[in-house]
């Protein structure tokens, strides 16, 4: 029993040692990053728990930032998905809202209808009215107008 026990002991040790840490150095090749906040309005009034996201136009950029909005609509940006700040740059700014229609378990549909909360337009990088030029410590505001649902897409149940 004693055996069984030094063995199991030896096993968890080395398991713990061997790489299963969480790794939270800075990737050699990161770009300084600035601070950045972003505010989300609908109509003037905050929106919470809205997905901000920054995206480039070069395709090869990969330090893009994102962030949710807190109780008062506003998101302070991380890169990867732990280094608070942004690269400094131009970028699309797409604001995300999702809700899912609900359904009776008992008889799921065929197709569920995800809804977004913001006009459509500000989930498309490439559609996105909203902008931002992040240069030095940025702080910005967007409103996205008036909520409601837009069907974004359909999705199977599982």
């Amino acid at each position: 029993m004693k055996n069984n026990f030094l063995l199991l002991l030896f096993f968890v040790v080395t398991v713990m040692s061997s790489g299963c840490t969480n790794n939270n150095s800075r990737p050699a090749d990161m770009p300084k990053l600035v601070s950045c906040v972003v505010t989300v309005l609908s109509e003037g009034q905050p929106l919470a728990d809205v997905d901000v996201a920054f995206h480039s136009a070069d395709p090869t950029f990969k330090w893009g930032s994102n962030a949710t909005t807190d109780h008062n609509g506003k998101a302070v940006m991380v890169t990867y998905g732990q280094f608070f700040g942004a690269v400094e740059g131009e970028y699309s700014v797409t604001v995300t809202k999702l809700e899912r229609e609900t359904f009776d378990k008992d008889r799921p549909p065929k197709q569920i209808k995800v809804f977004t909360l913001t006009d459509a337009q500000y989930t498309d990088p490439k559609k996105t009215p909203l902008k931002i030029n992040v240069s030095g410590k940025t702080a910005q505001t967007f409103d996205v107008g008036k909520t409601g649902k837009n069907v974004l897409r359909l999705e199977s149940p599982m």
